[in-house]
């Protein structure tokens, strides 16, 4: 959706103190047949599109109307706007030493699940951890 039609858009419904204004380094989606919309707790999750047989990201959910009113398109960080900035900090980030990771440490025996007399052998990777701390966590900012 365009940013000028999603700005009238809320200008619109928003007719209260507050004003919202779609920069050019958001982009708003929606789809107006469904009614889907994104909702608390979305914030930082992805929008993405097929793009020749590829599944793209090309937003990050960040703010819009509350979704009891889906009918408003959701605003997103256009994630395409900052690959340039993305790519100057790798440029300048040293890679980290990899002797400086602490070494995990894993049961030799496989872990079994309570109330099973059966094993199950599960994978816990480092970044296994690392993605489930972020899962958990999550994003702390965002506007509703």
């Amino acid at each position: 959706i365009e940013n000028k039609f999603c700005n009238i858009l809320y200008r619109r419904k928003l007719s209260n103190s507050k004003t919202y204004s779609v920069q050019e380094e958001m982009l708003c989606a929606g789809d107006f047949s469904t009614g889907k919309a994104t909702c608390h707790g979305d914030s930082g999750g992805p929008l993405v599109c097929n793009l020749l047989s590829a599944w793209v990201l090309v937003g990050l959910a960040s703010w819009g109307l509350d979704c009891r009113h889906p009918i408003y398109p959701s605003v997103f960080t256009r994630v395409d706007y900052f690959t340039d900035w993305i790519d100057k900090i790798q440029r300048l980030t040293p890679p980290p030493d990899p002797t400086s990771a602490p070494q995990t440490q894993f049961p030799d025996q496989p872990w079994r699940t309570a109330g099973s007399s059966g094993h199950s052998t599960t994978l816990m990777s480092p970044q296994t951890w690392f993605l489930l701390l972020f899962v958990l966590r999550g994003p702390q900012r965002a506007l509703w």
